[in-house]
Parts: structure tokens; C-alpha cells; sequence
């Protein structure tokens, strides 16, 4: 049986150098059981909590 294995906040494109992940369109990047990636688009933007502790694609500050 296909069964959800993680679900994780995901950009539905990477953002451009500079942009702020606040202007980027989200939705939920879905792995299934076989292995099988999956994004499912959203009309309202995960919170700041879900976004700052997602697992992977993270934006890392640029040094100053």
C-alpha cells in the first residue's frame, strides 16, 4: 500500500538570488513509500514554523 513517508514545505520554483523566501509561491513536496516524489500545489503559505524547521532546501544568509 502507498503510504506517505515525509512531507515537507517546498518552493514550487528555487528562489532567485537575493529574493526573500516570503515572495516565493509553496505548496508540500510529498515522498511516497516507492520512493516517489510529489508536489501538491497550495493556495495558502505553510506557516514560519513549518518553513524554518523543514528538513531540506534551506536559504543560507550571505555573509556580509
Amino acid at each position: 500500500m502507498r503510504e506517505i513517508v515525509n512531507k515537507e514545505p517546498w518552493w514550487a520554483a528555487p528562489p532567485k538570488p537575493g529574493q526573500d523566501e516570503a515572495e516565493l509561491d509553496w505548496g508540500w513536496l510529498v515522498i511516497y513509500s516507492e520512493g516517489e516524489p510529489r508536489f501538491e500545489f497550495i493556495k495558502q503559505r505553510p506557516s514560519e514554523s513549518e518553513i524554518r524547521n523543514r528538513k531540506s532546501c534551506r536559504i543560507t544568509p550571505q555573509s556580509d
